[in-house]
């Protein structure tokens, strides 16, 4: 999935000649802690929430205001866009074409909002939660331990962990019942640290580790 699939155009920019103190309500209005900078079409640089606190009289013009300017492409992919709005904790990310022209723009909202329909997340299924050895890992051989009880991964995604090095990989299935995959998962001997699905976690343990896990993506 590229930006160009998702970029917003009707969105609001801010010229050199405006005031900080609209700069925020423009930001407030949108419900947006950042905004693009543009000139003549060109886009400029990237304005922040923060750079506007910082200034001594919010009467005062912008112009000069920040040198920040992350952009993307159209033909950028949105697992690229969540890196970098994830890295500088971004809540708009402007789109601009090979002659610096602004086209538009990534909003967070709209981000989790694809996300959200590639990774199946409002689909019906239960989640599972494996943690491996990197060098056991083998994403094919997971595939199909779960299909071997006729069910089908909706999605999957992965991640390390700093502190044990070993892999947590997460799995969304199209069945609400995880016992039979989860048997079968036991019987390969995978280490399955919790799992999610219709009549909810099992204990309190699996419940506190899903909280961490969600903890981690929102960092």
């Amino acid at each position: 999935m590229l930006s160009k699939e998702f970029t917003i155009k009707q969105i609001p920019v801010l010229k050199t000649t405006d005031k900080g103190k609209y700069a925020l309500s423009l930001m407030e209005e949108y419900k947006l802690k950042h905004l693009p900078l543009v000139e003549d079409g060109k886009y400029i640089c990237l304005l922040s929430e923060k750079d506007i606190f910082l200034m001594d009289n919010t009467n005062d013009t912008i112009k000069g205001l920040s040198i920040y300017a992350p952009y993307i492409g159209q033909e950028t992919h949105i697992l690229e866009a969540l890196r970098i709005m994830g890295n500088d904790n971004l809540t708009l990310l402007p789109v601009v074409d090979e002659e610096g022209i602004f086209e538009g723009a990534v909003t967070l909202s709209v981000l989790i909002e694809k996300l959200s329909e590639i990774t199946n997340a409002g689909s019906n299924g239960a989640i599972i939660t494996l943690e491996v050895n990197p060098q056991d890992y083998d994403l094919s051989n997971i595939i199909r331990t779960v299909e071997s009880n006729n069910v089908k991964v909706l999605s999957s995604f992965s991640y390390p962990l700093q502190e044990t090095a070993k892999l947590i990989v997460v799995l969304k299935i199209d069945s609400e019942d995880a016992s039979a995959v989860l048997r079968t998962f036991e019987r390969f001997n995978y280490t399955v640290l919790y799992y999610f699905q219709k009549s909810g976690l099992s204990d309190d343990t699996q419940r506190k580790r899903l909280d961490e896990l969600m903890y981690y993506l929102q960092m």
